[in-house]
This record gives structure tokens, sequence and C-alpha cells, in this order.
């Protein structure tokens, strides 16, 4: 393990994150990959990079250490380590007092970017609400989320909510016969385009089809209730999270979506909320996401500022080139170029593009506090 001068000097300014990837249970990562930078990028199960994480992933019929899913930086001396041991020996430099008390030296958000292949689909599923996953899955934690559309490819679908109230006799008779093509005839399907933004609640159920690549923030947890196992390397009682069906099922709505709903509040447009110049700050996400995650999106065409006040988050490189520019010197920046913000550099600071192309930034933020 590093030694604590190593850590102290990693935070006297952004803290660069390094690339991590691991084998999934549906094949996936070309766009990933593309979007990483990685030369040659191909479909080869390299499916997830979770980029900002301090929860371990399982991945069925894989194998799984005990760091699989963590979040791994590069300090002062490029030695790579995982973000959570940064944490955990500066707590309160790096997360602050308040989320310290709430949340321990984890994060309390998880980001990660994931890719379906062709030919591969994620399956049916929904995500418990922090209500049931405290009753049944002794985790405080649901799993709310947004998703940023990063690139597709041909051909690409994707499934959200019920078209109509569902009787859960007959999803119960989908779900035994493994009938994806039911399930997924009555949700609501559509077509997601680059720059989409998605805010999906607990327990909808969704499904996700082959060639879309999306950049996720969400509750720090796993969860996924899979309503499909065959063909997958995992069984029923695995696709359950280890729960029986019967109670498993407690967790979706069976009550229609309705249109409304999925298109003015599911599916959202970004709100411009400061300009600078040419540059703009948006909001990707409802008030009510803050209890869970936030997320912004800047578009620097020159230079646009920065706060000083947003305690830690997490700096993504979207497209275009540029810098950020602060009393800690620069950090460049470009598409797949991630850092840690620690909260003791809650300093103003610009962010600066460089050449005709706007430089597209994001920035992922922990749960209220």
């Amino acid at each position: 393990m590093a030694d604590m001068d190593q850590f102290k000097r990693a935070i006297e300014k952004p803290v660069p994150i390094a690339p991590h990837t691991y084998l999934h249970f549906y094949n996936g990562g070309k766009l990933r990959a593309k979007f990483m930078g990685e030369k040659n990028p191909k479909d080869d199960f390299r499916s997830e990079e979770w980029f900002f994480s301090t929860n371990r992933a399982v991945t069925p019929g894989r194998e799984n250490p005990p760091d699989k899913g963590f979040s791994r930086i590069y300090l002062p001396n490029k030695e790579v380590v995982l973000l959570h041991d940064l944490l955990k020996a500066l707590p309160n430099e790096c997360l602050g007092e308040r989320h310290v008390a709430r949340f321990g030296t984890k994060l309390g958000i998880l980001v990660k970017i994931f890719d379906v292949g062709d030919d591969a689909h994620i399956p049916v599923h929904w995500h418990p609400s922090p209500a049931f996953s405290q009753k049944y899955l002794n985790d405080p934690y649901g799993k709310n989320e947004a998703w940023v559309v990063l690139d597709t490819r041909p051909g690409v679908k994707t499934w959200i909510g019920w078209k109509e109230d569902i009787d859960p006799k007959d999803f119960r008779k989908w779900l035994d016969a493994q009938d994806r093509d039911a399930m997924i005839a009555h949700m609501h399907e559509f077509v997601p385009k680059p720059r989409d933004i998605i805010f999906l609640r607990d327990s909808y159920a969704h499904s996700l089809g082959s060639g879309v690549c999306i950049m996720e923030p969400q509750e720090p947890t796993d969860w996924n209730i899979l309503a499909e196992w065959e063909g997958f390397p995992f069984g029923k009682k695995d696709a359950a999270c280890g729960l029986d069906w019967d109670t498993a099922l407690g967790a979706v709505k069976f009550e229609k979506m309705p249109l409304d709903y999925l298109n003015g509040y599911v599916r959202r447009t970004p709100e411009v909320v400061r300009k600078e110049g040419k540059s703009v700050e948006e909001k990707l996400v409802p008030d009510e996401a803050k209890q869970y995650f936030d997320v912004k999106r800047f578009i620097v065409k020159g230079k646009l500022s920065m706060p000083g006040d947003q305690g830690f988050y997490c700096v993504c490189g979207i497209s275009g080139k540029g810098t950020m520019k602060g009393p800690w010197g620069e950090a460049p920046l470009k598409r797949g170029k991630f850092y840690f913000m620690p909260r003791s550099l809650s300093q103003p600071y610009r962010l600066v593009s460089e050449g005709e192309k706007a430089l597209e930034v994001m920035c992922f933020y922990p749960p209220t506090t």
C-alpha cells in the first residue's frame, strides 16, 4: 500500500482515475473501448467500466476478486492504487466530514460506462427501492439511476415501463416460460440517440438491446433483479438476487407508465442554467435525483469558471480537448479522461477549451447530505 506522503501529495490537485474494466456476463465493450481510447476496440465481454466506485462487482460465471469494481487512481509517483485506499487514508480531506458521517469512507455514488454489443442484450430487469433493499437485502441503497447516452450502433433499441397495467399472474407465466418477446411487447420501446438523458426511478422494468453505450450515475449498489436467465451464466435464483421470486416480484411496478411521464420526465431535456460567453452549464436530472446523485454537463467554448463549493465529485471528459486550470496548476482533459476532485480542493477554477471544437465535460456529484 502507498505511504501517507504519496496520498497527501495526490490530493494537492485533481486525482487522475486509471482505467479499470473486467469481463461481464453480457457481450459488448467495443464502444466503451472506443470512448476510452483503447487500441483495436472490440466486443470481448469487457462491457462495463466502473470508473467512480467503492463498490465490489460480482459477476455471475466470472472470477470475482475482492477488489473487482473498485476504481483505481494514479498517484504522483505513477503507482496505481484503489481510490478507496486514498479515501480511507484521508477521509475528511477527500470526502468532507458530513459525507463521512453518513457514508463512512465510501463514495455514496457509483458511476460506470456500459456497452451492449452486437447480438447481445441486457435482460428485462428492475432495481429495488431503498426500502425494499433494506428489508430484504440488508442494504440501505436501492438503485435509482440515470443514463447519459454516449454512442449507439445501427438498430439500437431500449425498453422502459409498461404500456398498460400488467397482471402479475401473466408476468409470472412469461417469467417461467422465459418469454422475453412477451415481456418487451408490453413495454414502451424507443431508439436512444447520443446525448440523450434518462432518469429512471427504482422499480420500473426496463431492458437494453444491442448497440447502446451509456454512462450511468446511480446509487452505490449493483442490485439487479433479472427476469431472464436462459442463455446467461446464472440461474433462476441468482437472477432474483438470491430471493424467492414471490418476494422479488414485489420490487417491480406492474402499473402502466404513462407516456407523458416517460417523455416528459424520464426522458430529460437538458436545461441551461448558466452562460458565460459561448460556454454553458446544463442541468440534466431533476431536483428529486439529488437525494441519490447529481450530474451536470459543461459545454466550453473558450473558458468557463467553475465554483469552489461543490464538495467532492468526479470530472469526466466527454469530447473535445482542453484543461482544468486552478490554484493547483493544470490538468489535461479529453474524451475518456477522468479525475477525482477531493473535498480539500474546494476552490474556484476554470475549464478551458483548446481548438475549434467545444470541450464537453460532465461532473458527477454524491447525494446531498
